[in-house]
């Protein structure tokens, strides 16, 4: 057999022929290695390890599968679908140049802020006309709240809730061990506006109508208000967020109301109410307002029975007077013993005239002598209100108190 090439002298010529016959021959066997029954025989000469296509249960397939299938999961876990995301309109648009120079480029447009102003003209509109701005907004610090582009987030918040101002701000909950409820249970921003307002500490209402949102019932239809509740200055006395004290007062009790109110009690004080000296005003007062002048929760003699015997239920006789406690004592100091209000002989006299007592045979040389030592204040026994022995050692036995 004679072939063409065999009186071919030319290297050239045969270094063609041969390239021809070598890739007429890698043909056949990638023809032959595309079959089904030998792909996989052809694989594994080069690759070790590939599975045989008919095989019914293909460890290495499932082994590649379920690698797959965590990838996909820790993806999941670690970056939120798109479908989750909230995303920044310019951005969805892939509108680069709406907030930056070019695409190709992280430079703003403008100073901070300004580019945010360009769209958010509401925005800036309330910003120009409030008194009260959140520093972040006014310097136009937009990013150190917002991302940008896309946030899990409503309000493309770069956090959710409360952690958010609290990169800024102190817990204010750590105050102390006494919290109010509406700042443990709810957000900042149900008092606060997170970017400007016309009231202090960026609250949304005045601090008035603040409070009154939930504290509906302190003043009501009352006749007599505390100065500062009437003011709406609840903060002249409580703490907003938490405290040491009960009701959040910034004080106890005691100061509390001395920060406003004289001395009380005064240091010269003879004798003290004990409520007064425990520093327990509230004990007669309301702190906001009542139907009662001097802010007191009952008016006498109903008050002092919280605390005092009421000596009146059986008494057969009682002194004119005695309903109105306050008209011989003092609520909460005196110069006098048992909180009087003057000393007895002048108390006394207010009522009882000098020619009244000296008829009475009974005063005859006792002027000087304190009128209790004979006589109760309150009630007694008969419509002098004598008491017994005192009385029988000054007008004898029968009693007679005539002229």
């Amino acid at each position: 057999m004679n072939l063409p090439f065999a009186k071919t002298n030319s290297p050239r010529q045969r270094g063609r022929i041969f390239g021809v016959f070598i890739g007429l021959l890698c043909g056949l066997f990638i023809l032959a290695g595309c079959r089904t029954e030998t792909k996989q025989k052809w694989l594994n000469v080069f690759f070790d390890g590939v599975p045989d296509p008919n095989a019914t249960n293909v460890l290495g397939a499932a082994k590649s599968n379920v690698l797959i299938t965590n990838l996909v999961s820790e993806a999941r876990v670690l970056q939120p679908s798109l479908s989750a995301m909230n995303i920044h309109s310019p951005y969805a648009k892939r509108d680069c140049t709406a907030c930056h120079e070019s695409q190709f480029s992280q430079k703003m447009q403008g100073k901070p802020g300004e580019v945010c102003f360009n769209c958010h003209l509401e925005l800036k509109k309330n910003l120009e006309a409030s008194k009260v701005k959140h520093p972040p907004v006014q310097d136009g610090d937009c990013k150190s709240c917002h991302n940008p582009h896309r946030s899990p987030n409503a309000k493309l918040l770069n956090m959710v809730g409360n952690s958010l101002c609290l990169t800024c701000h102190d817990n204010p909950l750590a105050a102390g061990k006494i919290k109010h409820q509406a700042v443990e249970a709810g957000s900042c921003l149900d008092c606060h506006a997170p970017h400007a307002t016309n009231f202090k500490g960026l609250l949304k209402k005045s601090l008035k109508e603040t409070c009154a949102e939930c504290h509906v019932d302190l003043v009501a239809k009352k006749k007599f208000v505390h100065q500062p509740v009437g003011d709406g200055d609840c903060m002249e006395c409580h703490t907003p967020h938490a405290g040491k004290f009960n009701k959040l007062l910034k004080k106890p009790v005691k100061e509390t109301c001395a920060e406003c109110h004289d001395e009380i009690p005064a240091k010269n004080a003879k004798s003290i109410h004990q409520p007064v000296g425990d520093g327990d005003c509230l004990a007669c007062h309301d702190p906001h307002a009542t139907a009662n002048k001097a802010l007191i929760k009952k008016t006498a003699p109903a008050l002092c029975w919280d605390c005092h015997d009421n000596f009146l239920e059986k008494a057969k006789f009682k002194h004119d007077v005695v309903d109105d406690c306050m008209g011989c004592h003092k609520a909460h100091q005196s110069a006098e013993t048992s909180l009087l209000a003057k000393n007895i002989l002048k108390l006394c006299g207010d009522c009882h005239d000098d020619k009244d007592l000296k008829a009475v045979k009974a005063h005859a040389g006792n002027e000087a002598k304190s009128c209790v030592v004979c006589h109760d204040p309150h009630v007694g026994k008969d419509k002098f209100l004598l008491k017994g022995s005192a009385a029988t050692q000054l007008i004898g036995k029968e009693g007679a108190v005539g002229k």
